[in-house]
């Protein structure tokens, strides 16, 4: 059967809506087609002239489902215009949810906190289909304020002898009917209750070890005193809700295609190792005894042996010195401990995020870095040739044949999430040991300012799937690790969608980002980044930015002390493009990378000269990853080392030593529209820089 029109036709809206005004001569060929009633597939059906309530109304398997909206004066809004994705429970899962969590009480007895939550967390604001799931959370929170975890998983159906996809929303709840569209929305039926917990994601780690199998693990958080540092959820302090409230407030910030966030939240990501891996790891100080037996309180003892087998070789100036304090952040146990941790709430699909629109990386895998609650770095890897895993502290760069490690794995499915953070199983004991050490002394550390900053993660800030935005502002004192104040305009932004109220910047909606997303820095801005802490030795340290007539000047500062920074040159002006005399690029280029230069018989200048000439003079083209895309953000235009309005510019280089260091921007440009961007901090080690090879473009 042919699918229903009026489904067709809201899925082309949902593309519009995504991908602007390239889509306008589709939808006129639709539009003149015939009408026709019939509904393809068994996976999608259209109920028309129906909203989401009128179909919970007209199918009994909901009654109670629509008590708690009724209750909770949601139900109306499930009758209005809109675009709502509704995750409906069945009778059968309200009354087990009840049986299990609220002996005693009845649907109508329930205390009116918990209908609220179990109602408002049923409702998105947004309509998702399956097709727009991936594992991990959905972009949108729902009504209850809370993110809905996705995992998305393969089994065999024996009645259809074939495999089928599954959908499992925050752990336990299955979709079993889905993409029931209606003229407001989409309904999924699913077979439990969505789980919103109300602990703080230390409480809730503990009361899902045992069945979790991960007790030795939350024992050793514990001991450290990591519980500790997993507690905050909000910043409800008078000043932050009162510049909120202000922003919120300033026409300028709020208008359309602007946005300023509603609250500042914390979050946490724990990888978590069950007890049967430390079943197959032994005490270094007792080989006779694996480091896990049931035992907890001799197991911490042989986890801290293990722990201090590897952070005595890194760190020998502290050897012996906090062994008996494991709340000390020295001790081998905490370190260990910690650097499982991270200081945002980032889900599967968040840790490495690939973005095939906009810009569009070749020539390798995704990598991020992230900085642990231990203060050193841990390195995430998409690997395409293991369908896409994400690996942890993988180095399988063949030029790095000695470092070989194939990292640990973070597994897709099994950990959950809470108001504050969550946990994701890992599939080897992780740690910063010397081979990640050497491994990061070789490599090119590229942070993009979107995965720098967690608070953009923490508050569904980071790559805002609404393509019409332009801007997020943020008041002073938002980030724990950008320092402004009053007189600067803090904005994140993605390059506008074509046709979008970006279109008022004509010709540059075409522009690229290093992972699509920027932060940019206006008004009289003085601006002071913190960067992490890298292994000790000597760097480069370089920032990617566009430039264009939009841009300013800017004196740059290092330091280890925030307050005594020194300035690294001269104003660098970033209003300058890739041709101008003072940054030395010239194109086209002959690729003697890729080609003999025997063939060059025309004289042109090559890349590698290119390169040293601009290096000369403080500069670098942009990486040659990332390509420009076209307003259908499909074709490639240029790479980013073939375009005059990207460039790298190198700040200083430096003698680091383990800790993080600052860069602050102080603008010195008489005039006052011009501005700040960065897009990524580079931090090089010599070994790449003015090592045994070249440094790639990539």
């Amino acid at each position: 059967m042919k699918r229903n029109l009026e489904y067709t036709l809201r899925s082309l809206r949902r593309a519009v809506f995504r991908s602007g005004a390239a889509w306008v001569a589709i939808l006129s060929i639709f539009f003149s087609a015939c009408y026709d009633d019939g509904v393809e597939g068994d996976s999608y059906y259209v109920f028309q002239g129906q909203t989401i309530g009128d179909y919970l109304d007209a199918d009994s398997r909901y009654s109670e489902f629509s008590t708690l909206l009724e209750r909770a004066g949601v139900k109306g809004l499930m009758y209005a215009y809109g675009d709502y994705t509704c995750l409906a429970p069945t009778n059968d899962a309200v009354e087990q949810y009840i049986a299990e969590n609220y002996s005693g009480y009845t649907l109508e007895t329930l205390p009116d906190s918990v209908v609220e939550a179990l109602a408002k967390s049923h409702i998105i604001g947004v309509e998702y289909l399956t097709e727009d799931m991936a594992t991990g959370y959905l972009a949108t929170s729902n009504m209850y304020d809370r993110r809905v975890q996705v995992a998305i998983t393969r089994e065999f159906d024996e009645q259809a002898q074939d495999s089928a996809t599954v959908y499992l929303l925050n752990e336990f709840s299955r979709i079993i009917q889905a993409n029931d569209t209606v003229s407001n929305g989409v309904v999924h039926t699913i077979d439990h209750v969505l789980e919103q917990s109300s602990n703080l994601l230390p409480d809730f780690m503990q009361s899902r070890c045992e069945a979790g199998g991960f007790t030795l693990f939350m024992e050793a958080l514990r001991q450290t005193h990591l519980t500790d540092s997993m507690m905050r959820e909000k910043d409800e302090s008078p000043e932050m809700l009162a510049r909120l409230a202000q922003y919120a407030a300033n026409s300028e910030y709020n208008a359309e295609g602007h946005k300023v966030p509603t609250a500042r939240r914390f979050g946490y990501t724990v990888f978590v190792e069950r007890d049967n891996l430390y079943q197959t790891v032994y005490d270094p100080q007792n080989m006779g005894k694996p480091i896990y037996t049931g035992d907890l309180e001799a197991d911490v003892r042989s986890l801290f042996n293990y722990a201090k087998s590897i952070y005595d070789e890194v760190y020998p100036d502290d050897a012996g010195l906090y062994d008996e304090d494991y709340t000390h952040p020295k001790n081998p146990l905490r370190r260990y401990m910690a650097y499982h941790i991270l200081d945002r709430n980032a889900s599967y699909g968040d840790l490495v995020v690939s973005t095939p629109d906009w810009s569009v990386p070749e020539g390798g895998d995704y990598v991020e870095y992230y900085e642990t609650m231990a203060g050193t770095l841990v390195r995430m890897q998409k690997v395409s040739l293991l369908a896409d895993q994400i690996r942890i502290n993988r180095c399988d760069d063949p030029n790095r044949s000695n470092n070989r490690m194939d990292g640990i794995e973070v597994l897709s499915s099994g950990g959950a999430s809470t108001v504050n953070g969550n946990f994701q199983f890992v599939n080897g004991l992780l740690s910063y040991n010397t081979n990640v050490v050497n491994m990061l002394r070789t490599e090119r550390i590229r942070i993009d300012t979107g995965v720098l900053l967690p608070e953009l993660v923490n508050n569904s800030v980071r790559l805002d799937p609404d393509v019409r935005m332009l801007w997020w502002h943020f008041p002073e004192g938002y980030f724990d690790d950008v320092y402004y104040d009053d007189q600067c305009d803090c904005k994140y932004n993605r390059w506008p969608q074509f046709g979008g109220p970006g279109a008022s910047m004509g010709a540059h909606f075409d522009l690229a980002a290093f992972r699509t997303d920027n932060m940019n820095f206006a008004g009289e801005y003085d601006v002071t980044l913190r960067l992490p802490a890298v292994p000790a030795g000597q760097y480069e340290i370089r920032i990617g930015y566009v430039c264009n007539g939009y841009m300013g000047i800017s004196q740059i500062y290092f330091g280890f002390d925030r307050e005594h920074m020194q300035p690294t040159n001269i104003p660098i002006n970033m209003g300058l493009v890739g041709y101008d005399p003072k940054v030395g690029g010239v194109l086209p280029l002959y690729d003697d990378i890729n080609n003999d230069p025997a063939y060059n018989t025309t004289g042109m200048k090559t890349m590698t000269e290119n390169d040293k000439s601009m290096r000369n003079l403080g500069y670098m083209m942009g990486p040659d990853c990332v390509h420009r895309v076209d307003n259908d953000r499909v074709t490639k235009l240029a790479k980013l080392s073939e375009n005059w309005w990207y460039l790298r510019y190198i700040v200083t280089t430096q003698n680091l030593e383990e800790r993080p260091f600052y860069l602050r921007f102080r603008k010195v440009d008489d005039r006052t529209s011009p501005m700040l961007n960065v897009d990524f901090v580079e931090i090089v080690p010599s070994y790449v820089y003015n090592g045994p090879r070249s440094e790639d473009r990539h």
